[in-house]
């Protein structure tokens, strides 16, 4: 896993060198300002102290006191801030200096002294600014010092003093010079220097820890909650929520990233639910095309089967017709043996027997086509009960009736209908010869577009070897029966748009559940159509 640099340790670097360029170029700034300040007040400070040497020399030269003018610049001089201070002359000798090997030296126009005054010309500058008249420069003893200048000009009592020896064409009689040292001033400028380096350290480490705190709780405590909250997302929790510390951009963000897992909830649970859908409706639609290919086998097995049966049960009608009516006759004629009578009536019976036989294959065979209408079901299977309810084998046997209320009628052909219902009624019978219950229930769908209708019996029920072959034709568990009914039933509701089917359980009973079409006028006029 590559670590780097966390958020909060960036941007506390980015903001600690940016405060630390601003803090240096403030302390540049500063301590320049500082240094011109100092400067400024030195040169001031030279220009009083040069006023009062100037107005002490002026005095002392209407007195004609020289000696009492030098006493004081010797005395001024040996303050340690003073380098030296002179008197030059106007033809540039030094008259008198604190330093005494400087008197009587003749300096050049282009020393450090008079280049204030003189130019590139020869016509010196009369009046020049105080600070015009400063300079820094290094001594011969390598230290940075102050010179400053000052003029001493010819003033209208001393042209009129007796002691006046200076012509009054004169306007500059000689220059005080004056040398301080700038050791004391550098010095402060370093103090100062070091004390607002230390400051500015002091106020970046300070700052750096404000930063870091406010930014850790400002913004990297907010960021570990919504990456905290990622992470359990990620894992697939998605009931987590991130709480939201601030009312600004983050808080509105932790807002956002909550409202993007609900939505990420919601969509994860519709692809669920819509996988698991998708898997159930799988598995209807792969039983329905089950239950389509067993049908649709069924129904090719059934036309191949009727037209077997058809053409056979044509072929054996006609010479059964000739036994019957043959032996009807021999029967009819009193020329018979009174012995062989029972024997007539045997081959009558049987070949009566052959003949329905005969009539169920070719009734199976043809599928005739339903003539569809508009019927109560429950009326329908009332008139079937009372038909068959007297019959012997109905005499044990309880009905129990379990109707629903406000059914829709059913479109069917009626005498179909009521042919299954006899055949499904008469089969419950069979299956209970010690008595029963028969319970009869009808129902309809949600949406009403289907009536169903369950016959159960309690006779001895069905194995499940056998219940895969009940609709098959011919196939009987019975000793007497052609096994054509269930398949005939079978075939009838097929054709009338609805289903059956059965569940049984050995030694408990067997239900028939047979569902038809509700009636619907759209369905009519398709039919009529």
């Amino acid at each position: 896993m590559k670590l780097g640099l966390s958020l909060i340790t960036k941007l506390t670097l980015v903001i600690s060198l940016i405060l630390a360029v601003f803090m240096a170029l403030l302390d540049y700034i500063n301590v320049k300002n500082f240094r011109n300040a100092m400067l400024k007040y030195a040169v001031s400070n030279a220009d009083q102290v040069a006023e009062v040497i100037n107005q002490s020399a002026y005095d002392a030269m209407l007195k004609n006191d020289k000696g009492r003018m030098y006493d004081m610049i010797s005395r001024i001089g040996q303050d340690p801030n003073f380098v030296h201070i002179r008197l030059i002359d106007r033809e540039g000798k030094v008259v008198f200096s604190s330093t005494k090997d400087e008197i009587g030296i003749v300096l050049d126009k282009n020393a450090e002294a008079c280049t204030m005054c003189h130019q590139e010309n020869d016509n010196p500058r009369l009046h020049v600014s105080p600070t015009q008249r400063s300079r820094i420069f290094t001594n011969c003893d390598d230290k940075e010092v102050l010179g400053f200048t000052k003029a001493i000009y010819n003033q209208p009592a001393c042209i009129t003093a007796a002691c006046h020896v200076h012509p009054q064409s004169h306007n500059v009689l000689g220059m005080l010079d004056i040398i301080v040292s700038m050791e004391d001033m550098n010095n402060k400028s370093h103090e100062y220097r070091l004390e607002f380096f230390l400051f500015t350290c002091f106020l970046l480490i300070f700052t750096g820890i404000l930063i870091n705190v406010l930014i850790q709780r400002m913004v990297n405590r907010p960021v570990k909650l919504l990456t905290n909250h990622a992470n359990l997302v990620a894992e697939g929790k998605l009931d987590a929520k991130v709480t939201a510390v601030s009312d600004d951009e983050l808080g509105r963000l932790s807002e956002s990233v909550n409202m993007m897992t609900v939505n990420l909830k919601k969509a994860h649970e519709e692809l669920q639910e819509w996988g698991n859908s998708l898997e159930s409706k799988v598995e209807e639609r792969s039983e329905e095309i089950k239950r389509i290919e067993h049908h649709l086998h069924r129904s090719e097995k059934l036309a191949s089967l009727g037209k077997l049966v058809a053409g056979i049960a044509h072929e054996i009608n006609n010479p059964l017709t000739g036994v019957l009516l043959y032996s009807s006759i021999i029967d009819s004629d009193a020329r018979l043996d009174p012995e062989l009578k029972p024997d007539i009536e045997k081959i009558i019976s049987e070949t009566r027997r052959c003949a329905d036989i005969v009539s169920r294959l070719l009734e199976f065979s043809r599928e005739a086509m339903p003539h569809k209408e508009a019927i109560c079901l429950n009326s329908l299977i009332d008139k079937v009960i009372d038909l068959v309810y007297k019959q012997p084998s109905f005499h044990d046997i309880a009905f129990v009736k379990n109707y629903a209320d406000n059914l829709p009628d059913v479109l069917v052909d009626p005498g179909q209908i009521h042919q299954v219902l006899i055949n499904m009624i008469l089969n419950a019978s069979h299956a209970m010869p010690d008595g029963g219950t028969l319970t009869i229930s009808t129902s309809t769908d949600e949406n009403r577009s289907s009536v169903s209708t369950e016959i159960t019996d309690t006779g001895s029920g069905i194995s499940k070897e056998n219940l895969s072959h009940i609709f098959d034709p011919f196939f009987t568990t019975k000793s007497e029966g052609t096994g054509l009914g269930l398949s005939i039933s079978y075939g009838i509701v097929e054709n009338n748009g609805g289903t059956i089917e059965v569940k049984s359980v050995l030694g408990e009973g067997t239900t028939f559940t047979v569902t038809l079409p509700a009636y619907n006028r759209s369905l009519i006029d398709d039919f009529t159509a």
